[in-house]
């Protein structure tokens, strides 16, 4: 799972967090989006994927970038507002690998593997 990842000129890609609320809400009035804050940083991890692309600035960190995905294979992001559309292009690409790394099939291992941890068993039994 992504915690944080720095990008060029110190803006990271991280986890929302609950005191990210009044940046969030900043991010989307100055890109006229309406969208209920409290639900963006109220999600459940197992279902949907949200990170954020953070700015530190004199007074904190400042959100200037928001991206949410569902966790289904095939899925694209369902909300993606950056201040600049390069951030914006990284949010993307972050959305849609978190997506493949949940969604991949686990491999399966060889009837080899499974036959050997078998006789393994019974010889330690």
């Amino acid at each position: 799972m992504l915690l944080h990842q720095s990008l060029p000129g110190g803006v990271r890609l991280r986890l929302p967090q609950r005191a990210d609320t009044d940046s969030v809400r900043a991010l989307c009035a100055r890109h006229d989006h309406n969208c209920d804050v409290d639900q963006l940083l109220r999600f459940d991890p197992r279902a949907h994927a949200v990170v954020c692309a953070a700015q530190w600035s004199g007074e904190g960190e400042t959100i200037i970038g928001l991206g949410t995905i569902p966790l289904v294979a095939g899925a694209e992001p369902d909300l993606l507002i950056a201040d600049d559309d390069e951030i914006r292009e990284h949010l993307r690409a972050v959305l849609l690998a978190r997506v493949v790394g949940r969604t991949r099939r686990p491999q399966r291992r060889s009837r080899g593997a499974r036959a050997l941890r078998a006789i393994t068993r019974r010889r330690a039994a």
